[in-house]
């Protein structure tokens, strides 16, 4: 007489069912041989190490209850499809209390795989996010010393100076011969308070960019915080690249100032 409730499972564990070890068997293949068969029954399962526990049930081959820990239906059985290292043993009678699938096997693990996909997919992109936020976290604790060292590594640039509305320089890296650090300081402070003035009265805005060609150097300047930082080259011709290259590390030494 078959058993009807998960209550009795434990008077069933005597009859010698189909019991096996995940790691010889795969769930998948496991399904589907019951469902060849046209099973009714409870598949139990224990997942080692950890001992979360896992219930399939069946009704003539077909699937109609999935539980694996608070997963149910579906989303429980492509959590079970994960598993590779526990038992299973399979109870045949025992009826599911609830219905939470009512599909065919082939069809169920077909929806599950597509699940497990997005789950994937959807970590994937979390964990690029995260290292994206980490990436930039770090960028940003950089100090201004290790963002100006980076600006001396692009090439045509000779010296980077940042002044202080003051006039006065905070702090400089590199040398030029071509200009001398301690007056271009006093000098370009007060350029750019011209400049700034000009634009309120022209009503554009804050400056950007500043380039001033001399013949024997050239200047570029950006703000950077409440600072100016000043790169100089000997000549114009890398000038592009320059601009190109620096854009982003102007940006981060502007956390600094």
């Amino acid at each position: 007489m078959p058993v009807h409730y998960e209550e009795s499972i434990d008077l069933m564990n005597k009859d010698g069912g189909l019991k096996g070890n995940l790691s010889l068997t795969n769930i998948t293949d496991l399904l589907q041989f019951l469902s060849s068969s046209a099973k009714s029954g409870v598949i139990r399962l224990q997942s080692h190490p950890g001992g979360e526990e896992g219930k399939i049930h069946f009704v003539g081959g077909e699937l109609v209850s999935v539980v694996s820990k608070n997963l149910s239906g579906l989303e429980g059985l492509a959590d079970l499809l994960s598993w590779d290292q526990g038992t299973f043993h399979f109870l045949p009678g025992v009826a599911a209390q609830k219905t939470n699938i009512g599909l065919s096997v082939q069809h169920a693990i077909m929806e599950a795989v597509v699940l497990l996909d997005k789950q994937a997919s959807t970590t994937v992109n979390e964990t690029l996010r995260s290292d994206e936020r980490s990436f930039d976290m770090q960028e940003a604790e950089r100090s201004s010393t290790e963002v100006m060292n980076d600006l001396l590594e692009i090439p045509g640039i000779d010296a980077v100076v940042v002044v202080g509305r003051d006039g006065f320089v905070i702090e400089s890296a590199g040398s030029s011969a071509r200009v001398n650090i301690d007056e271009l300081g006093a000098s370009l402070a007060h350029s750019i308070n011209g400049i700034e003035e000009m634009g309120s009265e022209l009503n554009v805005n804050r400056f950007q960019d500043m380039f001033i060609e001399y013949g024997r150097a050239v200047i570029m300047c950006r703000p950077v915080g409440d600072a100016v930082a000043a790169i100089i080259t000997p000549d114009a011709s890398k000038l592009g690249i320059i601009r190109h290259k620096t854009r982003k590390l102007f940006e981060e030494l502007g956390h600094s100032f």
